[in-house]
């Protein structure tokens, strides 16, 4: 098991390696993000950092609504333009900013220094496995990415990791630090604004807003869509993906499969619900029992960023 991680890690960082840089993708990315601004509300509008948004606006079932400006979820911040971090700190008063992503991805990609704002690097998947930032590290994983995608017949490897790290989130001490330790940091916050990413902004910080949603009091179907919107903000990248890979493989399966790494599935979202369900029972058991939670600290956490 533990190889079979190590290599559908790799795999997946090798896809941000190989697919992020492509010039083509960013002109096409920034077309998905004006489209999405149409249909979404909740974006930030940040030019160099992919699935910017927040999550103000959104009813609680209790009639609250959750404040504007002060819950930011985005992708990796590296190429953050000078305007874009004028707005975190002058707009939206930054204070926190919570980084999920391995080492060895912030390693590659270190997130800009930001004047008054605190960094925090909680990993909530993976164990540490090969430098990236070297050029031995990227000539490995994508050596290791032609071999994995030649010997996808089925076309299920990115569905398969994305099973694995989901349920990783809930049922290990990594995840359930990492997810415990962005609430301390919500916690001392107290209604100050707080932003927090991995790379995509779409997995390991999807299952964050998905958590800090329900636990505000938003409705499961709410935070649901929440999570399914990254494919508004990635959906140029996602054929984008598919074409160079099918171009690859002449294998549409692969293709479909590869290129859904760009956005997310429900299942995926459903399967995290399902592992919690599994080990605790209830949100209420795992907010309490898994990331020790008292009712005091919900209760401060929905006065500081709902009202």
């Amino acid at each position: 098991m533990k190889k079979v991680t190590s290599i559908l890690l790799a795999l997946v960082m090798a896809l941000s390696v190989l697919f992020c840089a492509l010039p083509a993708l960013a002109a096409d990315n920034e077309k998905a993000i004006e489209a999405a601004a149409a249909y979404d509300r909740h974006s930030i509008g940040l030019k160099g950092v992919k699935n910017a948004r927040e999550l103000g606006g959104y009813q609680t079932t209790d009639g609250r609504t959750v404040k504007f400006g002060k819950l930011l979820r985005t992708g990796k911040l590296v190429k953050a333009t000078d305007e874009d971090k004028e707005k975190l700190i002058d707009k939206y008063h930054l204070t926190k900013d919570i980084d999920f992503r391995l080492k060895e991805e912030v390693a590659l990609n270190p997130d800009p220094e930001l004047d008054g704002v605190e960094y925090y690097n909680f990993p909530a998947f993976g164990a540490s496995m090969i430098d990236l930032s070297s050029d031995e590290g990227r000539g490995y994983v994508n050596d290791m990415l032609q071999s994995v995608i030649k010997a996808d017949t089925d076309g299920n490897l990115i569905n398969t990791y994305h099973k694995m790290t989901y349920r990783s989130f809930y049922n290990t001490d990594q995840g359930l630090n990492a997810y415990r330790n962005f609430f301390q940091q919500l916690l001392d916050a107290n209604g100050d604004t707080v932003l927090w990413h991995c790379s995509s902004g779409k997995d390991r910080a999807g299952n964050a807003a998905f958590l800090l949603l329900i636990l505000l009091g938003v409705d499961q179907e709410t935070a649901i869509q929440d999570f399914l919107n990254t494919n508004y903000y990635y959906e140029d990248e996602t054929e984008e993906r598919y074409e160079k890979v099918y171009k690859l493989t002449g294998n549409q399966s692969i293709a479909n499969d590869i290129a859904s790494d760009a956005g997310v599935k429900r299942e995926w979202i459903e399967l995290s619900i399902k592992t919690i369900m599994d080990n605790f029972g209830s949100y209420d058991n795992y907010f309490h029992k898994g990331l020790g939670l008292t009712d005091a600290d919900i209760q401060q956490l929905r006065n500081a960023y709902t009202e």
